[in-house]
């Protein structure tokens, strides 16, 4: 593993928020039981949030930013002037490192945001669209000041001959990026394409899983059977908790463990975190994750 992972803070157990909707972050971290980080999405221009983030700051809790707007795959390359904000972003808030799904954001020249679109576009999972993601991740990593996880996106279909973990297994080794794992993404991989992640998990680079995040969803019925939907306001499905039992103990190096929440009352959050915690103390191949549990019991 790179030696820049290595060296990477071990966050523990954090919270996904749109700084604009509830839980109010900042009650939130100061709550009994609240996240020991700040992950949230946003505009690419920190002027616009910077006051909002500054009162996370304030409370000692550090950030990390998120967003949707990059394309990580796709032969359309991303704006230089979007990316350029990014990196003055990334700067100005400390973010530890910069994460985001692999999949179109926009379609053709410009920038957008994945809203743009209605909902992330995934790649095709075979060679060639695995060397264009090389090319697009690479494009991000020569302007950005911090190192770069990819994520696998959430699937309503899958299309392609190469295994996710392959796929993401030799993006990583090609480009020297980190990975994060969302374990909705994963249940919704397995739904779509009828493989089990851990059937391929010998070719997934596990040192190089640095952050996983876990969020609620719901079925949709089709009449191919039904899909799993990336919906964070809802509860966290069953399949999602049994993923993350079952990857937490083969994922040595996590350093941060997420709930996005957007859009969950406080009421909702704080029980969820325990329980996430509870089986990161139980569970997890992470030393350092378990012992930062001991500073955010």
């Amino acid at each position: 593993m790179s030696i820049l992972f290595a060296a990477l803070p071990t966050l523990g157990i954090g919270a996904s928020l749109s700084l604009s909707s509830a839980p109010d972050p900042v009650s939130l971290v100061k709550a009994k039981g609240g996240p020991s980080f700040v992950e949230y999405a946003s505009l690419v221009d920190v002027d616009a949030i910077i006051d909002e983030i500054d009162r996370i700051r304030a409370t000692g809790t550090p950030v990390l930013y998120h967003p949707s707007y990059i394309n990580f795959c796709g032969s359309y390359p991303n704006s230089t002037t979007w990316l350029a904000e990014t990196a003055r972003h990334i700067a100005t808030v400390g973010s530890a490192w910069f994460a985001q799904d692999v999949a179109y954001c926009f379609w053709a020249t410009g920038a957008a945001y994945s809203t743009s679109l209605g909902y992330f576009i995934p790649p095709v999972f075979n060679q060639a669209s695995l060397a264009k993601a090389i090319a697009r991740v690479k494009e991000v990593q020569s302007i950005v000041p911090v190192p770069v996880a990819v994520e696998p996106p959430p699937l309503t279909f899958f299309a392609g001959s190469m295994p996710l973990f392959a796929f993401f297994g030799e993006l990583a080794a090609q480009t020297d990026c980190a990975i994060l794992l969302d374990m909705g993404h994963l249940v919704s991989y397995e739904m779509a394409s009828g493989h089990k992640v851990a059937d391929a998990i010998d070719q997934l680079p596990v040192e190089r899983v640095i952050e996983i995040h876990i969020a609620g969803g719901r079925l949709q019925e089709t009449v191919d059977g039904p899909i799993y939907v990336d919906a964070h306001e809802c509860t966290i499905l069953e399949q999602t908790w049994q993923m993350l039992a079952a990857m937490l103990p083969v994922l040595p190096n996590v350093k941060a463990v997420c709930y996005e929440c957007e859009g969950v009352q406080k009421s909702r959050v704080l029980p969820t975190l325990q329980r996430i915690r509870t089986l990161v103390r139980d569970k997890s191949a992470s030393d350092a994750l378990k012992n930062s549990l001991d500073n955010n019991a």
